[in-house]
């Protein structure tokens, strides 16, 4: 019985559009890299922005200016706001990668201050999680 030989496909994505820039092959695969097929790499924080941040979603409250602000230096593709205290309370995805740092990002967070509608952002943490959902918190493995 006749039988054809595969050269293409397998287990790995065929196109990693945003990392790669062409087809994957078993030397260019990247295990544990995120790939968006619907646009470009993103890079993923956690931030711990102290109190319960969710009460501050109105027009001209702090999660309306924290936004603003980081969209100053990157593009915020998707956020998450969590109803809590806990050590992630807000989870961003940026781009272009490398436009901040854990670090970058956590100094302009704190800049806000504490005057942003009586929210104090001076002691707000962020962390460089890669990619992970707000409920699996900055101390996760």
């Amino acid at each position: 019985m006749p039988a054809l030989t595969i050269t293409s496909g397998g287990s790995q994505p065929v196109f990693a559009t945003d990392t790669l820039n062409g087809p994957v092959t078993s030397s260019t695969y990247l295990a544990g890299t995120p790939t968006n097929f619907m646009g470009p790499a993103l890079e993923f924080f956690g931030c711990d922005l102290g109190a319960d941040p969710s009460g501050e979603a109105a027009v001209n409250e702090m999660l309306q200016t924290l936004l603003q602000s980081i969209q100053q230096t990157a593009t915020v593709a998707m956020y998450q706001v969590a109803a809590t205290g806990n050590v992630t309370n807000f989870s961003v995805a940026v781009y272009p990668v490398a436009a901040y740092t854990a670090a970058t990002l956590q100094a302009q967070i704190r800049a806000l201050g504490a005057s942003v509608s009586g929210y104090d952002l001076t002691a707000a943490t962020v962390t460089n999680v890669g990619f992970r959902l707000a409920s699996t918190a900055t101390t996760a493995s």
